[in-house]
């Protein structure tokens, strides 16, 4: 229903400026994976909405990540030491600008990656449940898609202390790749991801946006690595539109003659 509304809000809009070229925002997909937890938001759940400006030269949207929080435990392997728990926290608005080779989110969606100890609450024959211990091991901050940096030093107990860099870049339709990266002194293959940017003058098209995160960690550990989000945006042609229009009118003329055939 809330779809229905915002179409017919957009439809009246379409057709009363006298303009078939609205080029107003459709779909839009976050795509991202933050420790193997599943973060994908849809169009429903961003609140999304927005459009094609300038004959096609730019895309505008508005949208909020909608408040996220969650803990995931790493049980210790058999010659491991610790058992883990990930808190991670995400959720905010913010607004994106975008042209063909450039892009901007302001303000960078803020989350956090709290890296803790944890116990063992109970254990049953099949299972066993586990509790966020208090003792803090790293803590990384995210802000997607705002360029900026975050430096940090952290410390944990007498351990020598930790040298954290968080390099955010901002939404990007152009292409990123990465090489160096590391984990625990090994080597891990390069990463890379691509961006789109396909809008005519008739303010149709589709368009990805990417937004890498570099997380570089030096004392105890050394880490060089990195993760992409990804939005995805579609606008419709004006002929969509029009059948769209077509589509609704004849939805409302069939329920109106069910309600009077009653």
């Amino acid at each position: 229903m809330a779809r229905h509304a915002r179409l017919a809000a957009l439809l009246l809009l379409l057709f009363t400026s006298g303009s078939a070229r609205a080029g107003a925002l459709w779909e839009a997909t976050w795509l991202q994976v933050t420790q193997g937890v599943p973060m994908t938001r849809t169009f429903e759940e961003l609140g999304a909405s927005g459009g094609i400006f300038n004959s096609g030269a730019s895309i505008g949207v508005w949208l909020s990540y909608p408040a996220f929080a969650t803990t995931l435990f790493v049980p210790k392997t058999p010659n491991g030491t610790l058992t883990l728990a990930y808190q991670i926290t995400q959720g905010g608005p913010q607004f994106i600008f975008a042209t063909s080779d450039m892009g901007t989110g302001s303000p960078g969606v803020p989350g956090s990656v709290v890296l803790k100890t944890a116990a063992h609450a109970g254990m049953g024959v099949n299972a066993s449940m586990f509790r966020v211990g208090n003792l803090t091991l790293l803590a990384v901050p995210l802000r997607h898609g705002q360029q900026g940096r975050v430096t940090d030093t952290q410390t944990v107990l007498s351990l020598p202390p930790i040298h954290l860099t968080v390099d955010f870049y901002a939404w990007s339709p152009g292409t990123f790749l990465f090489t160096g990266l590391t984990s625990s002194g090994l080597p891990l293959p390069d990463a890379s991801a691509m961006g789109t940017w396909h809008v005519d003058g008739l303010q149709q098209g589709i368009v990805t946006l990417v937004a890498p995160s570099k997380v570089s960690i030096d004392g105890l550990i050394q880490r060089r690595t990195v993760s992409f989000t990804t939005l995805r945006l579609a606008f419709p042609e004006p002929e969509t539109w029009l059948l769209l229009a077509a589509a609704v009118l004849v939805l409302g003329w069939s329920r109106l003659g069910r309600r009077r055939a009653r």
